[in-house]
């Protein structure tokens, strides 16, 4: 059985699929981590952490869905899983960091849109809102407002974008502000304990990033490679085709790991949703189904070896 072609289309069973082969991944990663440990959270902080990826993909792919096709879709339930292998610095995921995920993927949705259907008055409210509250959290998140700033430039109701946004900017602030000061009676942020709590047990080692650093850069190339290939059909700033606000956002997030921004040891975190968005499109690109099956195997078996080389269990 060719296991790429379960996920041609956005279907139940490639869903299914999806949930299965993340919780393997996760499994088989946190296992290595424990220095091949069996520890009493192992079965579900695999399972909270699969479920939420399942969500993640389910909602990039019916964003895409509306725009494209549900095939172009369906390649991440199968990207996001493999990803998980190679990726190994997720211990420092917390409630918090996944808010932040679910927000970029909606304002990702709303950029994703093609220039002349964007909303200048609720479309650049909402990314003023979404935008600000993040910068609220960490204040080098506001990076994500040069994709706003892209953007403007090439629509005509400038004016009222303009005042929207400031408007939801403003709107954020006062928000946030408010409920900061009723709680903790201090208007900037300070993290409940709750968001901070980590989801998945952390263990105290320095793993490599050698394999994430090489698919970081393979997505990178991927993207400029593609946006290549449109730029005769589309402005270079023309977010609708959803690769070029993914391009920002896997650019911003080497920006996070080279200046370390971020407020703990998270160091890729942020790059993961971009790197595994491209990988899904270079399967979409394979139309070839021994070169997706290369592809699928590759990335395992590299998942595999590095995993348990650098965990010391082989």
């Amino acid at each position: 059985m060719i296991v790429t072609n379960i996920f041609k289309r956005l279907t139940i069973r490639a869903i299914i699929a999806c949930f299965f082969l993340s919780f393997s991944a996760n499994f088989f990663v946190l296992f290595c981590n424990a220095a091949g440990n069996l520890y009493n959270q192992i079965l579900i902080e695999s399972f909270i952490t699969s479920l939420n990826i399942t969500l993640i993909i389910i909602l990039v792919s019916i964003s895409e869905a509306r725009r494209f096709n549900l095939k172009f879709g369906a390649t991440h339930l199968l990207s996001f899983p493999l990803c998980i292998m190679l990726y190994t610095h997720g211990q420092f995921i917390n409630p918090q960091k996944l808010i932040i995920a679910f927000s970029l993927i909606f304002a990702a949705n709303i950029l994703s849109k093609e220039i002349n259907k964007i909303n200048p008055v609720k479309d650049f409210f909402v990314l003023g809102f979404i935008f600000t509250s993040l910068s609220y959290i960490n204040l080098n998140l506001s990076l994500f407002f040069l994709s706003i700033g892209l953007v403007i430039i090439y629509i005509p109701s400038k004016q009222e974008a303009l005042i929207s946004l400031l408007l939801g900017i403003v709107a954020a602030l006062s928000i946030l502000i408010t409920i900061s000061h009723a709680i903790t009676g201090n208007i900037f942020y300070t993290q409940p304990e709750i968001l901070g709590t980590n989801i998945l047990t952390p263990f105290a080692k320095n793993n490599s990033e050698f394999v994430w650093i090489s698919t970081v850069i393979i997505a990178l190339i991927a993207s400029l490679l593609m946006k290549q290939k449109k730029l005769q059909k589309r402005s270079l700033f023309d977010l609708g085709n959803n690769g070029n606000f993914m391009s920002i956002w896997l650019v911003i997030s080497l920006i996070f790991r080279v200046f370390d921004l971020y407020q703990d040891e998270s160091k890729w975190l942020l790059s993961y949703i971009p790197t595994a968005f491209f990988i899904g499109n270079i399967f979409e690109t394979l139309t070839k189904e021994r070169n997706r099956e290369i592809l699928f195997f590759s990335i395992i078996i590299t998942g595999v070896i590095s995993n348990l080389y650098k965990n010391g269990l082989i």
